[in-house]
Protein backbone atom coordinates (compact mmCIF):
# COMPACT_ATOMS: atom_id res chain seq x y z
CA UNK A 1 0.00 0.00 0.00
CA UNK A 2 1.39 3.40 -0.98
CA UNK A 3 2.70 5.77 1.66
CA UNK A 4 0.48 8.78 2.35
CA UNK A 5 2.46 12.00 2.76
CA UNK A 6 1.15 15.31 4.10
CA UNK A 7 1.49 18.37 1.90
CA UNK A 8 3.64 19.99 4.59
CA UNK A 9 6.05 17.02 4.62
CA UNK A 10 6.13 16.77 0.85
CA UNK A 11 7.01 20.43 0.33
CA UNK A 12 9.04 21.09 3.47
CA UNK A 13 12.52 21.01 1.96
CA UNK A 14 15.43 21.56 4.30
CA UNK A 15 15.39 24.40 6.81
CA UNK A 16 18.46 26.45 5.95
CA UNK A 17 19.68 27.08 9.50
CA UNK A 18 19.71 23.38 10.46
CA UNK A 19 18.55 21.76 13.69
CA UNK A 20 21.00 22.12 16.61
CA UNK A 21 21.60 18.84 18.43
CA UNK A 22 24.66 17.63 20.33
CA UNK A 23 25.23 13.86 20.05
CA UNK A 24 28.03 11.45 20.79
CA UNK A 25 28.83 8.30 18.75
CA UNK A 26 27.29 5.07 20.07
CA UNK A 27 27.77 1.39 19.24
CA UNK A 28 24.34 0.42 17.98
CA UNK A 29 22.58 -2.74 19.12
CA UNK A 30 22.88 -5.49 16.48
CA UNK A 31 20.57 -8.30 15.43
CA UNK A 32 22.90 -11.23 16.18
CA UNK A 33 21.98 -14.85 15.19
CA UNK A 34 22.87 -16.11 18.68
CA UNK A 35 20.53 -13.65 20.37
CA UNK A 36 17.71 -14.38 17.95
CA UNK A 37 18.19 -18.13 18.49
CA UNK A 38 17.76 -17.55 22.22
CA UNK A 39 14.58 -15.55 21.67
CA UNK A 40 13.13 -18.24 19.37
CA UNK A 41 14.03 -21.02 21.81
CA UNK A 42 12.23 -19.18 24.61
CA UNK A 43 9.14 -19.30 22.41
CA UNK A 44 9.48 -23.10 22.17
CA UNK A 45 10.96 -23.13 18.64
CA UNK A 46 13.99 -25.48 18.31
CA UNK A 47 13.97 -26.48 14.63
CA UNK A 48 16.98 -26.28 12.31
CA UNK A 49 15.71 -22.95 10.99
CA UNK A 50 16.54 -21.32 14.33
CA UNK A 51 20.25 -22.18 14.51
CA UNK A 52 23.63 -21.34 13.01
CA UNK A 53 24.14 -20.60 9.33
CA UNK A 54 20.50 -21.26 8.46
CA UNK A 55 19.33 -18.58 10.88
CA UNK A 56 22.06 -16.19 9.72
CA UNK A 57 20.83 -16.66 6.15
CA UNK A 58 17.24 -16.01 7.30
CA UNK A 59 18.33 -12.71 8.81
CA UNK A 60 20.21 -11.75 5.65
CA UNK A 61 17.15 -12.67 3.58
CA UNK A 62 15.16 -10.09 5.50
CA UNK A 63 17.70 -7.24 5.55
CA UNK A 64 18.55 -7.67 1.86
CA UNK A 65 14.94 -7.09 0.83
CA UNK A 66 14.46 -3.79 2.65
CA UNK A 67 14.98 -0.60 0.67
CA UNK A 68 17.49 1.18 2.88
CA UNK A 69 17.77 4.95 3.31
CA UNK A 70 19.76 7.66 5.05
CA UNK A 71 18.02 8.21 8.40
CA UNK A 72 19.82 7.14 11.59
CA UNK A 73 18.66 6.99 15.22
CA UNK A 74 19.68 7.98 18.75
CA UNK A 75 17.37 5.47 20.40
CA UNK A 76 14.68 2.83 19.83
CA UNK A 77 11.73 2.63 22.24
CA UNK A 78 8.58 0.67 22.94
CA UNK A 79 5.30 2.35 23.80
CA UNK A 80 3.90 0.43 26.78
CA UNK A 81 0.44 1.92 26.30
CA UNK A 82 -1.71 4.71 27.66
CA UNK A 83 -1.51 5.27 31.39
CA UNK A 84 -4.73 5.15 33.38
CA UNK A 85 -5.60 8.03 35.68
CA UNK A 86 -6.28 5.68 38.61
CA UNK A 87 -2.72 4.36 38.34
CA UNK A 88 -1.25 7.75 39.20
CA UNK A 89 -0.24 8.88 42.65
CA UNK A 90 -2.12 11.83 44.18
CA UNK A 91 0.93 14.11 44.08
CA UNK A 92 1.36 13.43 40.34
CA UNK A 93 -2.31 14.23 39.68
CA UNK A 94 -1.99 17.53 41.57
CA UNK A 95 1.00 18.47 39.41
CA UNK A 96 -0.37 16.98 36.19
CA UNK A 97 0.36 20.02 34.01
CA UNK A 98 3.98 20.42 35.14
CA UNK A 99 7.16 19.45 33.34
CA UNK A 100 8.18 17.04 36.13
CA UNK A 101 4.93 15.09 35.84
CA UNK A 102 5.38 14.85 32.09
CA UNK A 103 8.92 13.51 32.49
CA UNK A 104 7.70 10.90 34.99
CA UNK A 105 4.97 9.70 32.65
CA UNK A 106 7.35 9.58 29.68
CA UNK A 107 9.69 7.36 31.67
CA UNK A 108 6.77 5.10 32.67
CA UNK A 109 5.22 4.83 29.24
CA UNK A 110 8.26 4.47 26.94
CA UNK A 111 11.01 1.93 27.56
CA UNK A 112 14.28 1.94 25.63
CA UNK A 113 14.75 -1.23 23.58
CA UNK A 114 17.98 -0.62 21.70
CA UNK A 115 20.82 1.83 21.15
CA UNK A 116 21.32 3.64 17.87
CA UNK A 117 24.37 5.16 16.19
CA UNK A 118 24.28 8.16 18.50
CA UNK A 119 23.65 8.87 22.17
CA UNK A 120 21.84 12.11 22.95
CA UNK A 121 24.12 14.72 24.52
CA UNK A 122 23.52 17.71 26.74
CA UNK A 123 22.15 20.03 24.04
CA UNK A 124 19.64 17.68 22.43
CA UNK A 125 16.19 18.27 23.89
CA UNK A 126 14.01 16.52 21.33
CA UNK A 127 13.41 12.99 22.62
CA UNK A 128 10.55 13.76 25.02
CA UNK A 129 8.89 16.13 22.57
CA UNK A 130 9.04 13.64 19.72
CA UNK A 131 7.63 10.87 21.91
CA UNK A 132 4.71 13.14 22.88
CA UNK A 133 4.03 14.18 19.28
CA UNK A 134 4.01 10.63 17.88
CA UNK A 135 1.49 9.39 20.49
CA UNK A 136 -1.54 8.24 18.49
CA UNK A 137 -4.13 10.69 19.86
CA UNK A 138 -1.74 13.66 19.75
CA UNK A 139 -0.66 12.71 16.23
CA UNK A 140 -4.29 12.57 15.11
CA UNK A 141 -5.05 15.94 16.76
CA UNK A 142 -2.18 17.67 14.94
CA UNK A 143 -3.16 16.14 11.62
CA UNK A 144 -6.55 17.81 12.06
CA UNK A 145 -5.45 21.11 13.58
CA UNK A 146 -1.97 21.94 12.22
CA UNK A 147 -1.89 22.50 8.47
CA UNK A 148 1.89 22.20 8.36
CA UNK A 149 2.25 19.07 10.50
CA UNK A 150 4.99 17.10 8.65
CA UNK A 151 3.50 13.60 8.82
CA UNK A 152 3.74 10.56 6.60
CA UNK A 153 2.00 7.20 7.01
CA UNK A 154 2.19 3.66 5.71
CA UNK A 155 -1.49 2.68 6.14
CA UNK A 156 -2.31 -0.45 8.11
CA UNK A 157 -2.52 -3.62 6.04
CA UNK A 158 -3.50 -7.22 6.78
CA UNK A 159 -1.52 -10.14 5.33
CA UNK A 160 -3.01 -13.65 5.50
CA UNK A 161 -1.07 -16.72 4.35
CA UNK A 162 -0.11 -20.33 5.16
CA UNK A 163 3.60 -20.54 5.98
CA UNK A 164 5.96 -22.07 8.51
CA UNK A 165 6.38 -20.37 11.88
CA UNK A 166 9.91 -19.19 11.05
CA UNK A 167 8.74 -17.82 7.68
CA UNK A 168 5.90 -16.00 9.47
CA UNK A 169 8.40 -14.40 11.85
CA UNK A 170 10.69 -13.51 8.92
CA UNK A 171 7.68 -11.91 7.25
CA UNK A 172 6.96 -9.93 10.42
CA UNK A 173 10.51 -8.55 10.50
CA UNK A 174 10.45 -7.77 6.80
CA UNK A 175 7.06 -6.06 6.80
CA UNK A 176 7.84 -4.07 9.97
CA UNK A 177 11.15 -2.86 8.53
CA UNK A 178 9.49 -2.09 5.19
CA UNK A 179 6.64 -0.16 6.83
CA UNK A 180 9.05 1.92 8.94
CA UNK A 181 11.26 2.67 5.95
CA UNK A 182 8.33 3.55 3.70
CA UNK A 183 6.68 5.78 6.29
CA UNK A 184 9.83 7.86 6.75
CA UNK A 185 10.01 8.64 3.00
CA UNK A 186 13.81 9.16 3.18
CA UNK A 187 14.31 5.59 4.41
CA UNK A 188 16.26 4.17 7.37
CA UNK A 189 19.84 2.84 7.32
CA UNK A 190 20.60 -0.84 7.99
CA UNK A 191 22.29 -0.18 11.36
CA UNK A 192 19.11 1.43 12.67
CA UNK A 193 16.86 -1.36 11.37
CA UNK A 194 19.12 -3.99 12.98
CA UNK A 195 18.89 -2.12 16.29
CA UNK A 196 15.14 -1.64 15.97
CA UNK A 197 14.26 -5.32 15.64
CA UNK A 198 17.16 -6.81 17.61
CA UNK A 199 14.88 -7.82 20.48
CA UNK A 200 11.40 -7.77 18.98
CA UNK A 201 10.76 -11.26 20.37
CA UNK A 202 12.20 -10.72 23.85
CA UNK A 203 9.82 -11.68 26.64
CA UNK A 204 7.64 -13.89 24.47
CA UNK A 205 8.03 -17.00 26.59
CA UNK A 206 6.62 -20.34 25.44
CA UNK A 207 4.43 -20.57 28.54
CA UNK A 208 2.60 -17.43 27.47
CA UNK A 209 0.86 -19.25 24.63
CA UNK A 210 -1.34 -22.35 24.70
CA UNK A 211 -1.10 -23.40 21.07
CA UNK A 212 -1.68 -20.22 19.05
CA UNK A 213 0.84 -17.39 18.89
CA UNK A 214 -0.86 -13.97 19.14
CA UNK A 215 1.25 -10.94 19.96
CA UNK A 216 0.77 -7.20 19.50
CA UNK A 217 3.95 -5.14 19.56
CA UNK A 218 5.43 -1.82 18.45
CA UNK A 219 8.67 0.09 18.01
CA UNK A 220 9.19 3.85 18.26
CA UNK A 221 12.37 4.98 16.50
CA UNK A 222 13.92 8.46 16.83
CA UNK A 223 15.25 9.78 13.51
CA UNK A 224 18.19 11.95 12.46
CA UNK A 225 18.59 13.38 8.98
CA UNK A 226 22.16 14.18 7.84
CA UNK A 227 23.70 14.65 11.28
CA UNK A 228 27.04 16.51 11.19
CA UNK A 229 28.99 15.97 14.45
CA UNK A 230 31.46 18.72 13.55
CA UNK A 231 28.76 21.38 13.23
CA UNK A 232 26.58 19.72 15.92
CA UNK A 233 23.46 20.05 13.82
CA UNK A 234 21.39 18.06 11.38
CA UNK A 235 18.93 18.74 8.59
CA UNK A 236 16.05 17.19 10.49
CA UNK A 237 14.84 15.29 13.56
CA UNK A 238 11.84 13.03 13.69
CA UNK A 239 10.31 9.76 14.80
CA UNK A 240 8.60 6.74 13.26
CA UNK A 241 6.23 4.32 15.00
CA UNK A 242 5.32 0.88 13.74
CA UNK A 243 2.54 -1.21 15.30
CA UNK A 244 1.95 -4.84 14.41
CA UNK A 245 0.03 -7.93 15.45
CA UNK A 246 1.21 -11.40 14.46
CA UNK A 247 -1.11 -14.42 14.79
CA UNK A 248 0.11 -17.97 14.05
CA UNK A 249 -2.28 -20.91 14.38
CA UNK A 250 -0.81 -23.89 16.27
CA UNK A 251 2.65 -22.34 15.87
CA UNK A 252 4.67 -25.12 17.65
CA UNK A 253 3.42 -27.99 15.51
CA UNK A 254 6.35 -30.37 14.91
CA UNK A 255 5.29 -32.39 11.83
CA UNK A 256 7.46 -32.21 8.72
CA UNK A 257 7.35 -28.85 6.96
CA UNK A 258 4.22 -27.65 8.74
CA UNK A 259 2.27 -24.73 7.36
CA UNK A 260 0.21 -22.54 9.64
CA UNK A 261 -2.56 -20.06 9.11
CA UNK A 262 -0.98 -16.68 9.87
CA UNK A 263 -2.33 -13.15 9.98
CA UNK A 264 -0.01 -10.15 10.15
CA UNK A 265 -1.59 -6.71 10.69
CA UNK A 266 0.91 -3.86 10.42
CA UNK A 267 1.22 -0.11 9.80
CA UNK A 268 3.52 2.83 10.51
CA UNK A 269 3.38 6.58 10.98
CA UNK A 270 6.16 9.17 11.10
CA UNK A 271 7.01 12.84 11.31
CA UNK A 272 10.20 14.72 10.41
CA UNK A 273 10.97 18.31 11.41
CA UNK A 274 13.45 20.48 9.57
CA UNK A 275 12.56 23.58 11.62
CA UNK A 276 12.90 23.75 15.42
CA UNK A 277 10.26 26.49 15.72
CA UNK A 278 7.69 24.28 14.03
CA UNK A 279 8.46 21.37 16.35
CA UNK A 280 8.18 23.61 19.42
CA UNK A 281 4.88 25.08 18.26
CA UNK A 282 3.27 21.68 17.68
CA UNK A 283 4.54 20.46 21.04
CA UNK A 284 2.97 23.49 22.73
CA UNK A 285 -0.33 22.88 20.92
CA UNK A 286 -0.53 19.32 22.25
CA UNK A 287 0.33 20.28 25.83
CA UNK A 288 -2.20 23.13 25.81
CA UNK A 289 -4.90 20.92 24.30
CA UNK A 290 -4.77 18.38 27.12
CA UNK A 291 -2.82 20.29 29.77
CA UNK A 292 0.70 18.97 30.21
CA UNK A 293 1.11 15.31 31.16
CA UNK A 294 -2.57 14.59 30.43
CA UNK A 295 -1.42 14.18 26.81
CA UNK A 296 -0.07 10.72 27.77
CA UNK A 297 -3.09 9.50 29.72
CA UNK A 298 -5.83 7.16 28.57
CA UNK A 299 -8.35 9.16 26.57
CA UNK A 300 -11.44 7.37 27.83
CA UNK A 301 -10.97 8.83 31.31
CA UNK A 302 -12.22 12.42 31.68
CA UNK A 303 -9.43 14.60 33.06
CA UNK A 304 -10.30 17.93 34.61
CA UNK A 305 -7.33 20.24 34.38
CA UNK A 306 -6.87 23.61 36.00
CA UNK A 307 -6.44 26.87 34.13
CA UNK A 308 -4.19 29.39 35.83
CA UNK A 309 -5.36 32.93 36.70
CA UNK A 310 -2.42 35.34 36.70
CA UNK A 311 -2.17 38.49 38.82
CA UNK A 312 -1.10 40.53 35.79
CA UNK A 313 -0.87 39.89 32.06
CA UNK A 314 1.92 37.30 31.68
CA UNK A 315 4.51 37.15 28.87
CA UNK A 316 3.45 35.72 25.53
CA UNK A 317 5.39 32.43 25.69
CA UNK A 318 5.02 28.65 25.91
CA UNK A 319 4.60 28.53 29.70
CA UNK A 320 1.64 30.93 29.52
CA UNK A 321 0.21 29.08 26.52
CA UNK A 322 0.25 25.70 28.27
CA UNK A 323 -1.37 27.05 31.47
CA UNK A 324 -4.29 28.71 29.68
CA UNK A 325 -7.63 27.65 28.15
CA UNK A 326 -7.39 26.04 24.66
CA UNK A 327 -9.83 27.41 22.08
CA UNK A 328 -11.18 26.12 18.80
CA UNK A 329 -9.08 27.57 15.98
CA UNK A 330 -8.17 26.78 12.39
CA UNK A 331 -5.14 24.99 10.97
CA UNK A 332 -2.99 28.10 10.58
CA UNK A 333 -2.57 28.81 14.29
CA UNK A 334 -3.58 27.78 17.79
CA UNK A 335 -5.28 30.06 20.34
CA UNK A 336 -5.70 29.95 24.09
CA UNK A 337 -7.47 32.33 26.45
CA UNK A 338 -5.25 33.77 29.16
CA UNK A 339 -6.95 34.86 32.41
CA UNK A 340 -5.49 37.53 34.68
CA UNK A 341 -6.40 40.18 37.23
CA UNK A 342 -9.64 38.88 38.80
CA UNK A 343 -11.92 41.52 40.36
CA UNK A 344 -15.37 42.21 41.79
CA UNK A 345 -17.82 44.29 39.78
CA UNK A 346 -20.86 45.80 41.53
CA UNK A 347 -24.04 44.69 39.73
CA UNK A 348 -26.76 45.48 42.28
CA UNK A 349 -27.68 47.28 45.50
CA UNK A 350 -30.84 47.47 47.58
CA UNK A 351 -31.43 49.52 50.70
CA UNK A 352 -34.08 47.92 52.93
CA UNK A 353 -33.19 49.88 56.09
CA UNK A 354 -36.54 51.78 56.20
CA UNK A 355 -38.69 48.68 55.74
CA UNK A 356 -40.08 46.30 58.36
CA UNK A 357 -40.47 43.51 55.80
CA UNK A 358 -38.04 41.24 54.03
CA UNK A 359 -37.46 42.19 50.39
CA UNK A 360 -36.43 40.03 47.45
CA UNK A 361 -34.17 41.58 44.84
CA UNK A 362 -33.95 40.11 41.34
CA UNK A 363 -31.85 41.16 38.40
CA UNK A 364 -30.95 39.71 35.01
CA UNK A 365 -27.18 39.28 34.78
CA UNK A 366 -25.00 38.23 31.87
CA UNK A 367 -22.03 35.93 32.20
CA UNK A 368 -19.53 34.93 29.53
CA UNK A 369 -16.78 36.44 27.41
CA UNK A 370 -16.94 40.12 26.55
CA UNK A 371 -14.59 40.04 23.55
CA UNK A 372 -14.65 41.33 20.01
CA UNK A 373 -14.50 37.90 18.38
CA UNK A 374 -16.34 34.69 19.27
CA UNK A 375 -14.66 32.45 21.83
CA UNK A 376 -14.98 28.81 20.84
CA UNK A 377 -14.47 26.03 23.39
CA UNK A 378 -14.49 22.40 22.21
CA UNK A 379 -17.19 20.10 23.55
CA UNK A 380 -14.61 17.68 24.98
CA UNK A 381 -12.89 20.42 27.02
CA UNK A 382 -13.42 20.38 30.79
CA UNK A 383 -11.13 22.75 32.68
CA UNK A 384 -11.48 24.38 36.08
CA UNK A 385 -10.68 27.90 37.22
CA UNK A 386 -10.04 28.03 40.95
CA UNK A 387 -8.89 31.40 42.24
CA UNK A 388 -9.68 34.19 44.67
CA UNK A 389 -10.27 37.92 44.71
CA UNK A 390 -9.11 40.16 47.53
CA UNK A 391 -11.09 43.40 47.73
CA UNK A 392 -11.06 45.87 50.61
CA UNK A 393 -9.56 43.20 52.84
CA UNK A 394 -12.27 40.69 51.92
CA UNK A 395 -11.10 37.45 50.31
CA UNK A 396 -13.55 35.87 47.86
CA UNK A 397 -12.78 32.40 46.52
CA UNK A 398 -14.52 31.19 43.39
CA UNK A 399 -14.59 28.23 41.03
CA UNK A 400 -15.76 28.09 37.40
CA UNK A 401 -16.02 24.98 35.23
CA UNK A 402 -14.92 25.90 31.70
CA UNK A 403 -16.93 23.73 29.33
CA UNK A 404 -18.35 24.43 25.88
CA UNK A 405 -21.34 26.24 27.44
CA UNK A 406 -19.06 29.28 27.74
CA UNK A 407 -18.68 29.52 23.96
CA UNK A 408 -21.70 31.82 24.15
CA UNK A 409 -22.63 34.39 26.78
CA UNK A 410 -25.73 33.62 28.84
CA UNK A 411 -28.21 35.64 30.86
CA UNK A 412 -29.83 34.44 34.07
CA UNK A 413 -32.01 36.03 36.73
CA UNK A 414 -30.25 36.27 40.08
CA UNK A 415 -32.39 36.75 43.20
CA UNK A 416 -31.41 37.37 46.82
CA UNK A 417 -33.35 38.31 49.94
CA UNK A 418 -32.61 41.30 52.15
CA UNK A 419 -33.93 41.20 55.75
CA UNK A 420 -35.85 44.12 57.23
CA UNK A 421 -33.72 47.11 58.31
CA UNK A 422 -30.77 45.83 56.21
CA UNK A 423 -29.05 46.76 52.96
CA UNK A 424 -26.94 44.64 50.64
CA UNK A 425 -24.53 45.01 47.75
CA UNK A 426 -24.24 42.37 44.99
CA UNK A 427 -20.96 41.77 43.19
CA UNK A 428 -20.03 39.62 40.21
CA UNK A 429 -16.56 38.09 39.88
CA UNK A 430 -14.86 39.24 36.67
CA UNK A 431 -11.51 38.34 35.14
CA UNK A 432 -9.57 40.18 32.48
CA UNK A 433 -8.70 37.92 29.56
CA UNK A 434 -6.55 38.01 26.45
CA UNK A 435 -6.33 35.76 23.41
CA UNK A 436 -2.81 34.36 23.03
CA UNK A 437 -2.02 33.08 19.56
CA UNK A 438 0.64 30.58 18.54
CA UNK A 439 1.58 30.70 14.89
CA UNK A 440 1.91 27.01 14.06
CA UNK A 441 4.36 27.77 11.24
CA UNK A 442 6.78 30.20 12.85
CA UNK A 443 6.41 29.07 16.47
CA UNK A 444 5.90 32.70 17.57
CA UNK A 445 3.48 33.79 20.33
CA UNK A 446 1.51 37.05 20.38
CA UNK A 447 -1.56 38.59 22.04
CA UNK A 448 -4.18 39.39 19.43
CA UNK A 449 -7.23 40.41 21.49
CA UNK A 450 -8.17 41.62 24.97
CA UNK A 451 -11.45 41.45 26.85
CA UNK A 452 -13.24 40.51 30.05
CA UNK A 453 -14.77 37.31 31.35
CA UNK A 454 -17.91 37.71 33.48
CA UNK A 455 -18.16 34.60 35.67
CA UNK A 456 -21.30 33.09 37.19
CA UNK A 457 -19.79 33.57 40.67
CA UNK A 458 -21.42 36.23 42.88
CA UNK A 459 -20.77 37.78 46.31
CA UNK A 460 -23.00 39.80 48.57
CA UNK A 461 -21.85 42.26 51.20
CA UNK A 462 -23.48 44.44 53.87
CA UNK A 463 -21.01 47.21 53.14
CA UNK A 464 -19.61 48.41 49.84
CA UNK A 465 -16.26 46.79 49.03
CA UNK A 466 -15.13 49.83 47.04
CA UNK A 467 -16.35 53.30 46.26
Amino acid sequence: MATIISEARDNAGIHISGVPIDLEPETATKLEPEELTKQLNEMGLYCKETYGEKLKKNIEDVTSKVGLGVLTTFGVYKDNGQIKMEELKDDVIRQINTKNALCDLLDSRFSKQAKGSWTEGSVGDYLGKLLVLQEAENYRYLKEKAKNFPWAEEPEKRIEQRVSTVDAIKEMFLEAATACTAATVQGIDKVTLDATFSNALVGLNESAFASDYDVTNNRVITLLYNYDPARKECDGVGIVTSNWRLQIKNYKEKKKEPRHETILTIGARSLLYTDVNLLESHYAMVLANKKGACCLLENSIPVISEVKVYDTLPPANMDTFICSLPLITDTEYADVMVFYSSDLQKVGFIDNTLSDAETTYSKSLTSGFMTQSTVGIAAEVNFEINAEVIKAGVKVGFSVSMTDQWSKSQTETVSFKIPAKQKAFLYQVTILCARLRLNAKTGKYSYVEYGKFLTDAYKTSEKPLYE
